[in-house]
């Protein structure tokens, strides 16, 4: 059988460039994050992930922000289940 044949070009076809994100938008972004650390609630970040060369997809999680690193530019985002580092360049949408 070759299963993996198949899922392995079914992702293939959904990679894609990495989407365009303005700068009033990644202002936002780090409003919420910001906001969400402060008051401690729950946000929903996605970011984009390169796999070959410039194409990609996105990867999203929920959490709580427990900290944002200005030196490495990376947020730390929490759940019950897994801790993430993302950087702040690759986040593409943050939903509160």
């Amino acid at each position: 059988m070759r299963i993996g044949t198949s899922s392995k070009r079914q992702a293939s076809r959904l990679r894609t460039i990495p989407p365009l994100v303005t700068k009033q938008e990644r202002e936002s972004f780090l409003y919420l994050l910001r906001d969400s650390g402060r008051e401690d609630y729950a946000v929903t970040v996605s970011w984009w992930v390169a796999m070959d060369g410039e194409c990609g997809n996105t990867q999203s999680m929920w959490g709580v922000v427990k900290w944002i690193d200005p030196q490495s530019r990376k947020v730390q985002l929490v759940n019950e289940k897994r801790s993430e580092w993302i950087e702040l360049e690759k986040i593409v949408n943050v939903r509160g």
